[in-house]
């Protein structure tokens, strides 16, 4: 047969359209229906602040909340700066050298972090203000982390772990925690698995994390753990129709909230959600595919001390995508989705009702990008939705911003649905070479809902409302060494009405 390019292309764009509905069918099981969001929330920025070293369990954006605003490239070397340094300072560079190579075996590759450094906090993790010998301290912190990447034949295989502590000198310091979350403990750990044969493609994804910070919906500080997997596969039957499934299952424990003295002891919480679909594409043409979806799942609630509640759900949905550009994709889907609730009385968002979603990808240029999702699916009582945005206006200078709505059961009462809002933004700007400054600043209010006609009385209501800001001067010193200064102006911790004030500085060595 000759070679036709007509012929090609239209292979390739058909190619490049299944493709895209493979990353359509996972946003569809993980963020459509309210199982996991891979945008990055106020409520997690504030939990995770503390915690040091790699978060291997999740990819975000990288410009939140980090000292350089991600400006910084990995294993980039000062070439200039090592020619004019002295003699001793090289040595030390050639040694760090040797420390990172000799931390990598084939494809494991080890990272080693130690910090040290003061912080002040004006108040302590109850809410309350710090007096002069508890409002500093000095610190350290240690960190390590595990990478494993490898394709073997038609499998490609990614691990990673990190685990990370920060221990306070200063044991009147409470600003971390009290008692056992006073130094501050997280682990988390990451398991990517695919195989692909062309008409095949299999995945598993799983993230798994631990730790203690401050909660923001509970307005306490508390240990969190989280521990998602999926697993989905699609098969190609001809060029232009294929079909799938997906399962994934999502835990969530919150517990040790630690409450001021007098208040009520808020109960641990445990939450289970999975869901199952399966679903046909069909390619009407090179840039249109038509999907429908037949999907399944359950969310459940177990709180200290009361019984558990839940919701199942049954949705079917008709969903067109259309690629306008190569870089310019819309999707939308409207269908029919029905609800029950488990041992919750009255209950007020059950029934049939229907269900829909709207998804925009465009990229225009290499600088900017920008992704909306909105739509209400499975035990939703209210639409999700997330909005972001990013502009690389110069090589050293990057705008991102974000707003989002989520949902799920609340950690605090039984029979009712937690949902927050907020937004997003960072600033990051290179200085001048090795110094970067970055501005971040955050909003989040939560809306407590009950599930039913009757709600208990006396259920309990967190904090309204939270924002955050946050400005971070770094100097990359070396390829190894940086020192890191930050000041962090936060509503508050717990039912205290004054601002929180967190400032930092300290020196990181990385191998």
């Amino acid at each position: 047969m000759l070679f036709s390019p007509q012929t090609s292309i239209e292979k390739l764009t058909k190619a490049f359209v299944r493709l895209l509905m493979g990353s359509l069918s996972f946003f569809l099981i993980h963020v459509g229906y309210g199982q996991t969001q891979a945008l990055l929330t106020v409520k997690e920025a504030e939990f995770r602040n503390r915690w040091t070293g790699q978060q291997e369990d999740r990819e975000v954006t990288p410009q939140y909340f980090l000292p350089d605003g991600g400006l910084s490239e990995k294993n980039t070397t000062d070439e200039s700066q090592v020619e004019a340094s002295n003699t001793w300072v090289d040595s030390i560079d050639t040694a760090a050298k040797n420390i990172h190579s000799g931390m990598r075996f084939g494809p494991i590759d080890f990272s080693l972090g130690l910090n040290t450094g003061w912080q002040y906090s004006s108040q302590n993790s109850l809410g309350q203000s710090n007096d002069s010998t508890s409002s500093t301290s000095l610190f350290a912190a240690t960190s390590l982390g595990v990478n494993y990447s490898r394709e073997i034949g038609l499998w490609k295989v990614d691990l990673g772990y990190s685990v990370g502590y920060t221990y306070y000198f200063n044991p009147d310091y409470t600003a971390a925690g009290q008692d056992n979350q006073r130094n501050p403990l997280a682990m988390t750990s990451s398991l990517g698995l695919g195989y692909n044969t062309g008409r095949l493609s299999l995945n598993l994804n799983a993230a798994a994390s631990s730790g203690n910070g401050y909660d923001i919906v509970s307005g306490t500080n508390n240990v969190q753990t989280n521990v998602s997997t999926s697993l989905s596969g699609q098969y190609t039957f001809s060029e232009t129709v294929s079909a799938g499934s997906a399962i994934s299952i999502n835990y969530s424990k919150s517990a040790d909230a630690q409450v001021a003295a007098g208040e009520a002891g808020q109960p641990d919480s445990n939450n289970l959600t999975s869901s199952a679909s399966v679903f046909t594409d069909y390619l009407l043409s090179p840039k249109t595919n038509v999907r429908f979806v037949l999907s399944a799942g359950q969310d459940l609630q177990q709180l200290q001390f009361s019984g558990s509640q839940g919701r199942r759900y049954f949705d079917s949905m008709l969903q067109f995508t259309y690629q306008l550009a190569p870089k310019f994709s819309v999707s939308a889907g409207a269908g029919a989705g029905y609800v029950v609730d488990q041992d919750i009385p009255d209950p007020s968002y059950v029934g049939l009702r229907p269900v829909y979603n709207l998804s925009v990808n465009y990229t225009p240029t290499e600088k900017t990008f920008f992704k909306l999702n909105f739509g209400m699916q499975g035990a939703d009582i209210r639409p999700n939705f997330s909005l972001v945005g990013g502009w690389n206006a110069r090589e050293k200078t990057r705008l991102t911003a974000s707003v989002y709505q989520n949902q799920g059961f609340s950690s605090l009462s039984p029979d009712q649905y937690n949902i927050t809002r907020g937004f997003l933004t960072t600033v990051s700007q290179r200085l001048v070479k090795g110094f970067d400054l970055s501005l971040s600043g955050g909003w989040e209010q939560s809306l407590y809902v009950g599930l039913s006609e009757k709600p208990e009385a006396g259920a309990i209501q967190g904090p309204a409302d939270y924002f955050l800001t946050n400005a971070s001067l770094s100097w990359r010193i070396r390829e190894w060494l940086g020192w890191q200064n930050s000041c962090m102006l936060t509503t508050g911790q717990g039912n205290s009405s004054q601002l929180s004030t967190t400032i930092s500085s300290s020196f990181n060595l990385t191998f």
